[in-house]
């Protein structure tokens, strides 16, 4: 089989670690998620899609580490804090008043993480009536590692479609849709269950249809049909 490159389809599973302490910060074995105490039920478990070179899914260090990789391969890779979250900003550290934060419903123990406006932060003293707040990423200054197994490699234009959909829009029945590809033209007929129950739903025919365009060169025209049935 060849070695994969650019712009491939996989299926892939992965554990994003903190080298060093092990700590799991994210994973697609539910068992995993469940030993490292960050188990979610809203979350979906198992494979992941990878489309390699968009990093918009993935850490570009990521897609540069599996170009040239095979199926069933497992590799790790590590990124350093430049790539990810950088280094410890001091002027990220606060000194906030404990009045103003009780007035919020806020107790300022230390240790415990708080939201303050659009930030979060972690309480690192809170002495008299100053506290000091860092606000800056929980992982600022780490090394991530990415623990990674190539599960499957995505051929033809309808299945990759699919996945894509699938990705895009988390939790349908593909067996709902009617994908019909005909190059320059693709058209995605949506059921009745979606086109009335996601208020979202446009915004994510604009990100399909987006993604549609960067990864079907010949396509020229991505078509939209809500369908109703009575």
């Amino acid at each position: 089989m060849a070695k994969i490159k650019i712009g491939d389809f996989l299926k892939i599973s992965f554990t994003l670690v903190v080298k060093g302490s092990g700590q799991v910060i994210e994973t697609t074995d539910e068992k995993i998620a469940q030993k490292a105490n960050i188990f979610d039920e809203k979350n979906s478990y198992g494979q992941r899609l990878m489309i390699v070179g968009n990093d918009e899914m993935y850490l570009k260090k990521l897609n540069e580490s599996i170009v040239g990789k095979d199926v069933g391969e497992k590799f790790k890779v590590s990124i350093p804090p430049e790539d990810t979250f950088g280094q410890r900003d001091p002027s990220k550290i606060k000194l906030l008043g404990r009045k103003e934060l009780v007035a919020k419903n806020i107790i300022p123990e230390v240790g415990r993480q708080i939201q303050w406006g659009n930030q979060t932060g972690v309480v690192l003293s809170a002495v008299g009536g100053r506290v000091r707040v860092d606000f800056n990423h929980p992982l600022v200054g780490q090394t991530i590692e990415y623990k990674v197994e190539i599960i499957e490699k995505i051929t033809g234009a309808k299945k990759k479609l699919e996945v894509l959909i699938d990705y895009l829009l988390p939790g349908v029945d593909l067996k709902t849709f009617s994908i019909k590809n005909e190059k320059e033209k693709i058209t995605i007929t949506m059921p009745e269950e979606i086109t009335t129950k996601d208020l979202y739903l446009q915004f994510r025919k604009i990100r399909i249809a987006t993604e549609i365009n960067k990864n079907f060169p010949d396509c020229k025209e991505v078509l939209f049909i809500d369908s109703f049935k009575f």
